[in-house]
């Protein structure tokens, strides 16, 4: 296995793990700026979720761009390139998926004031 082959595997993954890591940091921070919050300003886990979605959507698009380049290469090679594709498409899926959860954590956090204990 080459370098190059490595670097391109990992772009099948970016979905799958971006994802995932984005909302665990989304929902970690949130929890901890609640209570900073309170005492100054509500938009600072606003921007936060919003940075950590956009971060979610990122995976899955670098997941699709993987798609698409190996569908070129899935006719030349004669193995195909299931698994890789499978794995990329799980990633765009999971990618967005993970952005919506963090959008909807979005609107309770700025539905609900950090303020009620």
């Amino acid at each position: 296995m080459t370098e190059a082959d490595g670097h391109s595997r990992l772009l099948y993954w970016a979905g799958v793990a971006l994802g995932p890591i984005a909302w665990a940091i989304s929902l970690q921070g949130v929890y901890v700026l609640a209570h900073f919050s309170c005492e100054k300003t509500r938009t600072s886990g606003a921007i936060v979720s919003a940075v950590l979605a956009i971060v979610s959507l990122a995976g899955a698009l670098i997941s699709a761009r993987a798609v698409r380049r190996s569908a070129e290469a899935g006719w030349t090679d004669a193995r195909g390139g299931g698994p890789r594709t499978f794995m990329a498409w799980l990633g765009v899926g999971s990618g967005v998926l993970f952005a919506l959860v963090i959008a909807n954590q979005l609107a309770a956090s700025l539905m609900i004031s950090p303020c009620l204990r």
